[in-house]
């Protein structure tokens, strides 16, 4: 967004549901995946001149159809602005910070970017975890081949087909590039403002949604911009959203509402906890594929009681990821940005999360990955969480293929951003049972209206997709109903938006204004004029005297006010005795004719004038009259 000569970006979100196009990345050699079936391209005409190293890159298995090679990322949208001239980069959480690499090492980024410290921390550990999960795979020399628009054209329809920017698609970055882009941020806290080039002001207010995640609001002298991330109004660990200062704003932004809208994330939990237990109970082992922070800490939190209260309390808890035991720490240490009940806790002391207590008593145990010192403790039935929840790269891929082959087992997805049966395609046919319980305690539809309601901004600007067509119906929880105006957005196009800004803040120098007389026309309203001389600097202006050599020798009295016709031909009554006054003219304007002629004295809101006045006595008068009936400045 551009407002009041600043540039500034709002998140750099990776599009991680593209991972589901490529084939999983086992460690080691998997007869199962490299088995699949490889994909026949149906056009003879392209087919007869397509390299056969290239069309093999494609497999297929249950109507899907996969790319052999390293996982590519869609970054976000490009080629509306250059992002060398973008000022500021305002990040809301850690999962919408996940492109920031890429933007300081191909597009040249080099604008100021905030975010909370916990955003900061969390962000660092998911770039760890898929970049390490990403290039521990085997390495592979034919990562773009693929990248055929006649072979793209010639496949099947379905999600792979259907992502016409597949040149676009970039590698993931390396660590190194981690360290570059996190070194960058600035952290900051809730209600704290930042001055960007004394232009505009930015704070963040707490979201609800994960540790340290933020709504912003970016403000200018006289215009205000809302802008709603990921947020929630559930009662769970993170600090509760800020709502007040959303309120009134001229442009509210939303986005990052639920990608389960007819989910209500309590029902899901108690499902899970029910499935899990059955499958415990018959000897079955419990995959849940889950990012390393966010909901993962709830999960833990209920999965603790649930265990205890089903008498599985024997049963293990294994926590793997290369970040496992930072992220356990860290959700600890964060006491500042947890909910009340939980900052309770910190100062009693104690453990803010039961997690802790789970560690302690050897129940949960949290290992970098599934070798080592897993090997000397793993037992089941057990419950793993471990990424990455698009079952395509992680140790996930490991326990889908240990696991697959026993209907014992079961596999949860609680992520709602994956497609959780294209998920499952490659590993097809399978044993394991397969659930479905989507977690995403974001806003749906039916609480982000009642907060459109609440806020009452004078515009919305949000995604087309969350407003009414005719694919919705009206029903307010199935899509926004906004009763403000509203702009819709989709990728690639920009819209512009006007807002008010006629007046501009301007610092009087103390030496001009202590010589100032201002006079009081209303009560608390008071005016003045003032000669000086006008500097900007820094975008900054200021007032100040002028140079004696520009200064005039004489500065002429400004007429300030409405003249009141009544009030003057009253005066001209009790003070002059002058009684002969003809009124006429139109509510705008009126016409004063005095003493049959002799004088004619024209009253519109822009001007009084005396005109058609022979007599010096009489013009004296009546002008003396209207300098008294106005304030003069």
């Amino acid at each position: 967004m551009r407002m009041n000569h600043t540039t500034i970006m709002l998140d750099c979100s990776l599009d991680l549901p593209v991972l589901l196009n490529f084939l999983p990345l086992p460690l080691v050699y998997s007869p199962k995946l490299s088995g699949l079936p490889r994909w026949q391209c149906k056009d003879p005409s392209i087919a007869v001149d397509l390299p056969e190293d290239i069309a093999r890159l494609f497999r297929e298995n249950v109507g899907h159809v996969f790319i052999e090679s390293l996982p590519l990322f869609r970054l976000p949208e490009t080629g509306l602005v250059d992002l060398s001239t973008v000022d500021a980069l305002l990040l809301s959480n850690c999962f919408s910070a996940l492109a920031l690499p890429f933007l300081i090492e191909k597009y040249g980024f080099s604008g100021k970017i905030f975010a909370t410290k916990p955003t900061v921390t969390f962000t660092k550990q998911l770039m760890e975890e898929l970049s390490h999960y990403i290039y521990r795979a085997p390495p592979t020399d034919h990562s773009a081949q693929w990248k055929n628009d006649s072979l793209w054209s010639s496949l099947p329809d379905g999600t792979l087909k259907e992502s016409s920017d597949f040149h676009n698609w970039k590698e993931l970055y390396t660590m190194e590039g981690i360290q570059k882009a996190i070194s960058r941020i600035q952290p900051i806290s809730y209600s704290e403002t930042i001055d960007l080039f004394h232009h505009v002001k930015v704070t963040a207010l707490s979201s609800g949604f994960c540790l340290g995640s933020c709504n912003w609001i970016i403000e200018t002298e006289y215009n205000k911009v809302a802008y709603i991330s990921s947020s929630s109004t559930f009662t769970t660990h993170p600090c509760p959203m800020e709502r007040a200062r959303l309120k009134s704003a001229d442009i509210l932004i939303m986005s990052g509402l639920t990608n389960a809208p007819s989910a209500n994330p309590d029902t899901m939990l108690a499902e899970l906890c029910t499935r899990m237990a059955q499958t415990l109970k018959n000897g079955g082992n419990v995959l849940i594929p889950c990012y390393p922070t966010g909901v993962l800490y709830d999960l833990l939190e209920c999965l603790k009681a649930y265990l205890d209260s089903a008498n599985l309390s024997n049963v293990p808890v294994y926590f793997i990821s290369p970040v496992a035991k930072s992220s356990l720490s860290f959700s600890n240490i964060f006491a500042e940005w947890l909910c009340d009940a939980k900052k309770t806790k910190v100062y009693l002391p104690e453990q803010p999360f039961p997690h802790a207590e789970f560690i302690k008593s050897g129940r949960l145990r949290h290992f970098p990955n599934i070798h080592g010192d897993l090997g000397s403790v793993y037992q089941t039935p057990c419950v793993v969480f471990t990424g990455h929840p698009s079952l395509r790269c992680g140790d996930s891929v490991h326990f889908m293929e240990a696991w697959g082959g026993s209907s014992k087992n079961a596999v949860i997805f609680t992520e709602p951003d994956f497609e959780y049966l294209h998920a499952l395609a490659p590993y097809q046919p399978l044993h394991m049972k397969a659930y479905y319980f989507p977690i995403d305690p974001r806003l749906n539809f039916f609480v982000a209206n009642k907060l459109l309601n609440e806020f009452a901004p004078r515009c919305l600007v949000t995604a087309d997709s969350y407003l009414p067509s005719a694919a919705h119906s009206q029903k307010e929880n199935v899509c926004l109903q906004p009763e403000m105006q509203y702009y819709g957005l989709t990728r690639g196009r920009a819209v512009t938006i006007p807002l008010d800004g006629k007046f501009q803040k301007i610092m009087l120098d103390p030496e001009l204004a202590s010589k100032l007389l201002p006079q009081e026309i209303f009560p608390g309203v008071s005016v003045t004029s003032v000669l000086g001389l006008l500097s900007s600097r820094n975008n900054q202006h200021t007032l100040a005297p002028l140079p004696p050599h520009h200064r005039p020798h004489t500065v002429g009295k400004l007429l300030w006010g409405e003249l009141s016709i009544e009030a003057f031909v009253q005066a001209l009554r009790d003070q002059h005795g002058i009684v002969d006054v003809v009124i006429e003219g139109t509510e705008e304007a009126k016409t004063l004719n005095i003493l049959g002629g002799k004088a004619t004295v024209l009253i519109s809101p822009e001007k009084t004038t005396i005109r058609d006045c022979a007599d010096d006595k009489l013009r004296a008068i009546l002008r003396d009259l209207v300098f008294r009936l106005l304030v003069q400045v």
